[in-house]
């Protein structure tokens, strides 16, 4: 998204945000500023950015926070041992929906918006903490951490083996695509490298779901599972989709599931992207109302993660008509019909 907010830290580190894209195929959206960049390919949907130092503790204090932010040293672990307090990550059912509906949240998330969202279960953002956090027992409850970068995974191993392990913990954000310049990519084999210890040593407690590419017809996956020997490892796919179409999205969803079929499907960041802001809200509520029907009805899709849940650039048109509450957390037009949604 447009005014990335960057911090260097030893190395680049980018603060929490999912980075929307599309492309001229309305079937394989990718990032409007960086169309070009992406000629000829089909480079998928958002992008999740989260400082590459992060150590799973909270990086983002303000103002009230209980000061349990740690220094962090340059291979990404933490100075001080304080753990945040990590949770089932299971879910409050939201009515017919049960788990399913999720919210993902960008950079300037207050544990607070979340609890304007009653009805959703799970919540990300991207990192291993909770920015501005802990928050109340619910946020802490439901939220999934994600391991985003290579340079997590130490800190991740640390948590999973820690007091207070997560039921589940994302892997690899979008190791095909570095948006900007900025965030850095892997191959599948520099990925299967990067994750061995956490292979070696995943703790007893946790499941872990496989990394989302940006485009969901890379063959990155492949190369991963082939270095690896580590498809079993996982217990879920993830896949990312932005389109104002969601009858595309939904063949995009079938189609990625006819490919990779032997797990359930989350799906981590999904919005009517490449609208051009022009869909209004009740479009949008209805759109989402499609998205989440098909997906309880799939039989396969297990969980589905609105963007965003926290408003960003009102000029980004992929996620400038999907925020749920504005930056100041007050409750914008969509909020009411994402918390009606039912999934049916």
């Amino acid at each position: 998204m447009r005014n990335l907010m960057l911090t260097i830290v030893f190395a680049l580190s980018v603060s929490a945000r999912c980075v929307k894209r599309q492309d001229a195929n309305a079937a394989s959206p990718v990032l409007g500023k960086q169309a070009a960049k992406q000629a000829g390919s089909q480079a998928g949907p958002g992008r999740m950015l989260l400082s590459t130092d992060d150590s799973g503790t909270n990086d983002s204090p303000t103002a009230n926070d209980s000061g349990t932010n740690d220094t962090q040293t340059a291979n990404g672990s933490a100075t001080n041992d304080t753990q945040t307090t990590q949770t089932t990550g299971s879910g409050a059912p939201s009515s017919s929906c049960g788990s399913m509906k999720g919210v993902c949240f960008n950079s300037g998330m207050q544990p607070s918006m979340y609890d304007k969202m009653t009805t959703a279960s799970d919540w990300i953002t991207f990192g291993m903490d909770i920015p501005g956090g802990p928050g109340s027992s619910r946020v802490q409850q439901n939220h999934i951490p994600m391991m985003a970068f290579k340079e997590h995974v130490a800190a991740a191993v640390k948590l999973v083996n820690g007091p207070n392990p997560p039921e589940w913990l994302l892997t690899f954000n979008e190791p095909d695509f570095s948006y900007g310049g900025f965030t850095p990519t892997m191959s599948g084999k520099e990925a299967a490298d990067a994750i061995k210890d956490l292979l070696a040593s995943p703790g007893s407690k946790t499941k872990f779901v496989a990394p989302a590419t940006a485009d969901p017809n890379h063959p990155f996956l492949e190369e991963f599972f082939a270095a690896c020997k580590c498809k079993d490892f996982f217990s879920a796919y993830n896949m990312h989709q932005y389109n104002p179409s969601s009858a595309t999205i939904i063949g995009n969803i079938n189609a990625y599931h006819g490919k990779w079929s032997d797990k359930p499907l989350w799906i981590t960041e999904i919005a009517p992207g490449g609208s051009g802001c022009g869909m209004g809200w009740d479009e949008v509520g209805k759109f989402m109302k499609e998205i989440y029907k098909f997906a309880k009805g799939s039989g396969f899709v297990e969980k589905v993660f609105w963007n965003t849940g926290n408003q960003i650039d009102p000029n980004d048109q992929n996620v400038c008509n999907s925020w749920l509450v504005d930056a100041q957390g007050k409750p914008g037009p969509l909020l009411d019909k994402f918390e009606a949604i039912d999934c049916s």
